[in-house]
């Protein structure tokens, strides 16, 4: 809230989010497509809504 959804991103990829959706060491991933990373933010001034949507993997 009240940040931009390219620090939302960012946030995704400081956490490694990511590697929830790669399984646990020597076995086999649980999820093998795209991942993407979308970031949304809301202005409470404004009351607006703005979103980023970035590829993390293919």
């Amino acid at each position: 809230m009240d940040s931009t959804p390219a620090d939302a991103i960012e946030q995704i990829k400081n956490k490694n989010y990511i590697l929830r959706f790669k399984g646990k060491m020597g076995e086999k991933p649980k999820y093998t497509g795209g991942i993407l990373a979308v970031g949304i933010s809301y202005n409470r001034k404004t009351k607006k809504h703005s979103c980023k949507v970035e590829e993390l993997s293919k």
